[in-house]
């Protein structure tokens, strides 16, 4: 079983999420959208049965700006995927990988998306500490314009 291992949608805890972006980042967050049901398209808010939030980010590392999609799941597991043209990465958080060689706490790196390296992320909780964690990762590769350097910090937040 995948992220959330079986576990429900967090919809309070993506809230969270989005609104510690929107502190941290100020005018940097340029537009926030939903998603309600999986395959559907991101839309402004309807509810509070959120299953993904899409944030729209400037500046980005090499282009303009950029988006994270953010999901967390109740029981603790979470997604932070960030695109802009050409460039991709994830933050993820994944209990079912207990049982694997694969870490738990893991990093997508963009030259190899399949990949769950070891992540910087050193903590799990609360979605607030956990944005800003993501944020120091992606703030760093953007004030450098270097994406190899998104995973390269040690233990934060």
């Amino acid at each position: 079983m995948g992220m959330g291992n079986g576990s429900p949608i967090d919809s309070e805890a993506i809230d969270e999420s989005v609104e510690q972006m929107r502190k941290q980042l100020d005018s940097g967050v340029v537009k926030v959208r939903f998603r309600y049901q999986k395959g559907q398209p991101f839309k402004r808010r309807e509810g509070a049965d959120l299953r993904a939030a899409r944030v729209t980010v400037i500046p980005g590392i090499h282009e303009r700006g950029g988006y994270f999609d953010i999901q967390w799941w109740e029981n603790g597991d979470y997604k932070y995927h960030y695109r802009e043209e050409g460039l991709e990465f994830r933050f993820g958080r994944e209990a079912a990988n207990k049982t694997t060689n694969k870490p738990v706490q893991h990093f997508h790196p963009p030259s190899k998306l399949d990949a769950h390296n070891q992540s910087c992320i050193g903590i799990k909780q609360p979605p607030q500490l956990v944005t800003i964690a993501v944020l120091k990762a992606w703030w760093t590769a953007v004030e450098n314009g270097d994406e190899n350097l998104m995973n390269a910090q040690n233990g934060l937040p």
